[in-house]
C-alpha cells in the first residue's frame, strides 16, 4: 500500500475498518522502472524514502497509525530517539502492547516484524520475536507485572543488591527493597533482592539499553565484592588482635 495512515482508514456501517486510497500501489504497478517516493511523513519508514518498500514498511505505517490513534498525537509530533518514535508516556496501554507497537515501528528492518502474519502471531501470543530483538521496555510495568517480558540476558543473581542493599536501592530505584531493614523480614528481602534484583531494577527505571544495564550492575557487583572482602579482612584483623591480646 505504501501510505497507511489514519486518513486512509474508513469506519464502515458494518463496524469494520476499511483501507482506502490504493493510488501508491497502482503507481508502482504501472512501471517497474519508475522511481517514485510515496508515503506520508511520520508514517513512512526510512527505507521507503530510499525507494525501497516491502511488506514490513506497511507494518511500520500501521504501527505509527495505531500510535496516533492511541496517543492522539501525530507520530511526526512525538519525540524520537535513534529514529524510534517515543510514545510510551503518551498512551495508556498495557506494557506488552507497547512493546509490540515498538517492534512494529522499529527503524531497522531486521528488527521489525517481517510480515503481518508474524506480527499478528506475536500480538495474539504476547511473545516478541526473541530476547535479542526485544525492544527496550525497561521502566514499564510494576515489579510483579508478569506481562512485561524481561530480557534473558539480564537475569541472574545480583551481588550489588544483596551486599550493598541501601546504596543499590537508591541507584536502581527499587524502593520495595527497603523492607530489608525491617526486622525478621529483612533477611528474606535481602535474599529476594539477590534473586530478583536484576528484574526489579529493569522494571523500576528506564535504561538506555541492555548493555548499559549490565554494565551498571557489573559495577555494583565489583563494588560489593571489594567491600565484602574489605569488611572480612577488617573483622579477621580485629579477631587476630583480640586473640593475641587474650593469649598474652
Amino acid at each position: 500500500h505504501r501510505d497507511i495512515k489514519p486518513s486512509n482508514l474508513i469506519w464502515g456501517e458494518d463496524e469494520r475498518v476499511y483501507l482506502v486510497d490504493f493510488g501508491a500501489v497502482q503507481n508502482k504497478a504501472v512501471s517497474e522502472m519508475t522511481f517514485t517516493v510515496v508515503g506520508t511523513y511520520g508514517y513512512t519508514p526510512m527505507e521507503q524514502f530510499g525507494g525501497r518498500a516491502i511488506p514490513a514498511s506497511d507494518l511500520y505505517a500501521l504501527g505509527a497509525t495505531l500510535i496516533h490513534l492511541s496517543a492522539g498525537i501525530a507520530p511526526a509530533d512525538l519525540p524520537q530517539k535513534n529514529l524510534q518514535i517515543q510514545f510510551a508516556e503518551f498512551v495508556s496501554l498495557s506494557p506488552s502492547f507497547v512493546a509490540w507497537l515498538q517492534q512494529l515501528c522499529e527503524p531497522a528492518i531486521e528488527r521489525r516484524f517481517s510480515t503481518a502474519r508474524v506480527a499478528l502471531s506475536a500480538l495474539e501470543s504476547g511473545i516478541l520475536l526473541s530476547s535479542s530483538t526485544l525492544i527496550n521496555n525497561s521502566g514499564q510495568g510494576g515489579l510483579f507485572d508478569l506481562s512485561v517480558p524481561v530480557p534473558e540476558e539480564i537475569q541472574g543473581w545480583n551481588w550489588g543488591a544483596f551486599l550493598l542493599t541501601p546504596f543499590w536501592l537508591v541507584s536502581n530505584r527499587v524502593w520495595l527493597g527497603f523492607l530489608a531493614f525491617v526486622p525478621i523480614v529483612g533477611v528474606w528481602m535481602a535474599i529476594a533482592l539477590g534473586i530478583k534484583g536484576n528484574e526489579w531494577a529493569w522494571k523500576s527505571r528506564k535504561w538506555e539499553s541492555i548493555e548499559s544495564f549490565q554494565t551498571h550492575q557489573k559495577r555494583w557487583a565489583i563494588a560489593a565484592v571489594i567491600t565484602g572482602i574489605s569488611i572480612n579482612l577488617i573483622f579477621w584483623h580485629m579477631g587476630i588482635l583480640l586473640l593475641i591480646s587474650t593469649l598474652s
